[in-house]
């Protein structure tokens, strides 16, 4: 008998008619998925029906690209324990990292099949005492809860709205070429949640050079999808994303968006036992699986149309 959490018929439409998915299917689908992790002796740690789901979804029931999502999703989390280790969101260090809230997904759609939206504060932490790695660290606490929790998320996909406000050279500076190959991975390639579209606020003076960056970390799926530069303009924004749905620091009507990196923290906390069961997955394979298309050979020299080099970065 599977225990999997109803949903509303509107998002099963879309589930039907977008990721064709069976509910008559559901259980032999994930029999079959169940089955083959266990002939998997190297991963370690489980995962239950409803993040198994939440694969299937996010894979449009293709149970093959299922197997290569789990298996680049138990490798990147093993090759990258400083994100997926420490991360008890009571000890101190990592609840400053989650009440900085650099990326907090909002609550509310126009319409409730439509994809939610995810805002990234790029510069919203202390260079000083904060690293990048314990920003990614704190948004796979936010999307481990989000994939099995959230089902129009699962479903519907996320639009991310990237505010670039503050980003300095600096923030760039922190930035190694190989963690950044491996964090687009852990989000893009190994991640049942599916990106929708883009939308980019403020961004600095050396705006192509950061967009370089960003482009070469899209899988070849994500390149395809609608990104929008806006700069500073709210209005633009709005054209795409009511007010409504917005908070108030974009413009919007929805409150501030405090309120839900508090509320993100006390759910985070509530979630305690099922965070810390998930940073025991690993694979304990040395090598890695399938490569994805990020991990393809790429000159350094070419990676941000930069020759390379973080320090000839210009941004005021």
């Amino acid at each position: 008998m599977l225990s999997l959490r109803p949903i509303a018929a509107d998002l099963a439409d879309v589930a039907k008619n977008d990721l064709n998915e069976d509910p008559s299917q559901l259980e032999s689908h994930l029999s079959v998925i169940r089955n083959w992790l266990k002939e998997c002796k190297h991963f370690h740690g489980s995962l239950d029906d409803q993040i198994l789901l939440a694969f299937l979804r996010g894979c449009k029931f293709s149970l093959e690209k299922v197997k290569e999502k789990l298996a680049l999703f138990y490798w990147i989390r093993t090759t990258l324990p400083e994100v997926t280790q420490n991360r008890d969101p009571y000890d101190d260090h990592v609840l400053e990292v989650i009440r900085l809230g650099v990326g907090i997904p909002l609550p509310k759609t126009v319409n409730p099949t439509d994809p939610k939206i995810f805002v990234i504060r790029v510069a919203q932490f202390d260079l000083t005492k904060i690293t990048f790695a314990d920003v990614i660290k704190g948004g796979t606490l936010i999307n481990d809860v989000l994939m099995r929790d959230d089902d129009q998320m699962v479903i519907c996909g996320m639009i991310l709205v990237i505010d670039l406000a503050g980003v300095t050279a600096n923030h760039l500076f922190q930035f190694d070429f190989e963690f950044l190959k491996q964090v687009a991975v852990l989000y893009q390639d190994a991640s049942p949640l599916r990106m929708q579209g883009i939308h980019i606020l403020n961004p600095p003076p050396g705006m192509q050079t950061v967009v370089n960056m960003f482009n070469s970390l899209l899988s070849t799926k994500n390149k395809n999808k609608r990104i929008f530069v806006h700069g500073s303009n709210l209005e633009s924004l709005h054209n795409h994303l009511a007010k409504h749905v917005l908070p108030k620091e974009y413009g919007g009507t929805l409150g501030p968006i405090q309120t839900f990196v508090e509320e993100w923290e006390l759910k985070l906390k509530a979630n305690r036992d099922y965070l810390l069961e998930m940073s025991d997955l690993r694979d304990t394979k040395t090598s890695a699986p399938q490569s994805p298309s990020v991990f393809s050979p790429t000159s350094k020299n070419t990676f941000f149309g930069l020759d390379g080099s973080f320090r000839r970065l210009e941004l005021d």
